[in-house]
Formats: C-alpha cells, sequence, structure tokens
C-alpha cells in the first residue's frame, strides 16, 4: 500500500503544472460563487459563510495561492488550508478544522494538534484590494502567510502529517464580504 501511495506521489510530481486553476464552488447556503470569486449573501454576521475549493491541493511540492479582498466593511474574513473531510455547513470551522489566518486582526485559528484559538501573528485589517498569499510546503509541513508582499515567515509547522487531500477554505463573516482565489502556483 505505501508502495502505491509513493508511485502516484512520483507521478503527481512528474504531471503537476506550474499553475493549476482553483474555483471556490463548493460552498454552504450562506455563499455565491462565480468561479474563484465568492460573496456572503446571507447569513447574518456569523462566521458561517464557507467556501472550499472544488479540487484538492496538490499532495507535494511548495505552492501558493493569493486571496484577495474584493469587498468587506470590517474585515471578519479568514482563509487556509483544510482537510477535505471538514463540515462545510459548520460555523466557526477555523476553530475546529485546518490551519487558518483571519484578515481582520492577524489571529491565528486552528484546530487539532495546534488548537489556536486567536493566537497573536501581526497587527493587520486588510482592506479591499488588499490581498494575502498562503504559502503550503507539503514536504516541509508548513504553512505560511505574505500579506500584502510582507513575508513573516513559517507560521504553522509539522502540521497536515496525517492528513491526505488538503483544500482552500475561505470563510466569510459579514453579508456582502466578497474576496477572489487565485491559481495555485508551484514554487
Amino acid at each position: 500500500e505505501e508502495e502505491v501511495h509513493n508511485i502516484k506521489l512520483l507521478m503527481e510530481t512528474a504531471t503537476t503544472p506550474k499553475t493549476i486553476s482553483m474555483e471556490m464552488t463548493y460552498c454552504n447556503e450562506h455563499i455565491t460563487a462565480l468561479k474563484n470569486k465568492i460573496t456572503k449573501t446571507s447569513g447574518g454576521r456569523l462566521f458561517n459563510g464557507n467556501a472550499l475549493s472544488s479540487t484538492s491541493l496538490p499532495m507535494t511540492g511548495k505552492f501558493k495561492f493569493t486571496v484577495t479582498v474584493l469587498n468587506t466593511s470590517r474585515g471578519y474574513i479568514t482563509c487556509g488550508v483544510v482537510p477535505s473531510s471538514l463540515n462545510i455547513n459548520g460555523t466557526n470551522v477555523f476553530n475546529t478544522c485546518g490551519w487558518h489566518l483571519s484578515l481582520y486582526n492577524g489571529k491565528l485559528f486552528s484546530g487539532p494538534p495546534t488548537s489556536y484559538r486567536g493566537k497573536d501573528y501581526r497587527t493587520m485589517n486588510l482592506k479591499n484590494g488588499e490581498y494575502v498569499d498562503v504559502v503550503v510546503d507539503r514536504a516541509g509541513k508548513s504553512i505560511s502567510f505574505v500579506v500584502d508582499g510582507e513575508d513573516k515567515g513559517i507560521v504553522y509547522s509539522d502540521v497536515f502529517s496525517n492528513e491526505g487531500d488538503l483544500r482552500i477554505c475561505v470563510v466569510l463573516g459579514e453579508e456582502c464580504d466578497c474576496v477572489s482565489v487565485g491559481a495555485v502556483e508551484m514554487l
């Protein structure tokens, strides 16, 4: 079984394109999605507007994707990476599963084993037009965030060691919040 897994990883490495388009079409009822643009259209002021990429992220290599804020009044938005098994209909999913950054206050949120609940990372509040690059290193088992071009280094280390498929996750907190998610770029 391990040999089959290694062969699959080798095949993926040999065939992974430099850029992979991602559509954010796996969403709950509070989100309207159009390819890579997602908007919260209902659900009030709760962190319940959940969207996942429709396809999994690469299983190997180092890559990044960009989340750009298109419209927000306060910035109640999180972005990150989650296992594909995430329950899309939950509230505050960033506290239960995956590895996330709050674009409102720069705090970190994650499920086990780190279980961050607002760990200080950096002072920030992204406004319309600003962006964050999420950098995932599968071999290094790490995640880092580059905010408007400023790299603060690895934020999560030794993560997703037992996780298989990972997906992009964006959680929108207020109605009319809107972001776009760029293509995955292999680094």
